[in-house]
């Protein structure tokens, strides 16, 4: 939906990468849920794609990961 309809405000919080990035750019524990996960992303409403972007640019460029 964030592509193919390009909706502004989605965070997918079942994609492994965008949680693991989000863990490490915000240092949070490994057991942080799902519910905390989008009550911090709350803030980023109305561009919450934005940043689900940003963070999986972080996560491919730490691991390296040529595209």
């Amino acid at each position: 939906m964030m592509m193919a309809m390009q909706r502004a405000d989605l965070f997918p919080v079942g994609d492994i990468a965008l949680v693991n990035s989000m863990k490490t750019i915000k240092d949070l524990p490994r057991q942080t849920g799902a519910a905390a996960l989008l009550f911090m992303a709350e803030k980023w409403r109305p561009y919450r794609t934005v940043a689900a972007f940003l963070l999986w640019h972080a996560y491919i460029k730490k691991r390296g990961i040529k595209l």
